[in-house]
């Protein structure tokens, strides 16, 4: 079964830019990316992990401040799937 969610692009682009596993594109538009996250639900544990560290942007720079909030709205709409993602992790 294929799970897409809709994340913004600079988040996931920065984790590219910095080697941190992700979630694969299916679709995208100008300003998001629809990302498959049952086909790399392994890559999820490193993803959301960085995006933990940059949701808070005390001490960041303002070149960052960006990037904490699509970090922000990317856990949010990992949120949204939370049930979807403890039933997988069950599963494993």
């Amino acid at each position: 079964m294929t799970r897409v969610i809709r994340i913004p692009k600079r988040f996931y682009d920065d984790c590219e830019d910095c080697g941190t596993g992700t979630p694969p594109i299916v679709r995208t538009t100008k300003a998001h990316y629809f990302v498959d996250i049952d086909c790399a639900f392994s890559l999820l544990e490193d993803f959301t992990s960085r995006a933990g560290v940059y949701q808070d942007s005390d001490g960041f720079d303002e070149y960052v401040l960006p990037i904490c909030a699509s970090a922000r709205a990317t856990l949010a709409a990992l949120a949204k799937e939370q049930d979807w993602i403890d039933a997988r992790i069950d599963m494993g």
